[in-house]
């Protein structure tokens, strides 16, 4: 089962992904074509259905023509392990 922070994250994530292609004038499927990504595997990604895995971030990012960092502001990972809660909305991602 996906927590909440895990789908906080997720959201977040696909905010800036999806704020890129529309700047870029870019849609579903081109941006499919260019990361390489099928495009059903993307939409589930920019849909929150599944998380991106590691490859998918430089894909996603060479596509839009970003560093991969990018994708992630706003988003902050403190291992509870270490005292922290785990996924931390800091800002940035969806909105800006």
């Amino acid at each position: 089962m996906t927590s909440a922070e895990e789908m906080d994250a997720r959201r977040h994530f696909a905010g800036p992904v999806e704020r890129l292609r529309r700047e870029r004038g870019y849609s579903l499927d081109t941006l499919a074509a260019r990361s390489m990504i099928g495009r059903d595997g993307l939409d589930r990604i920019l849909s929150c259905e599944v998380e991106a895995d590691f490859s998918d971030f430089y894909l996603l990012s060479g596509a839009l023509g970003v560093d991969p960092g990018r994708l992630f502001e706003g988003i902050r990972w403190t291992p509870p392990a270490a005292g922290g809660s785990g996924h931390e909305i800091t800002g940035g991602g969806q909105d800006g």
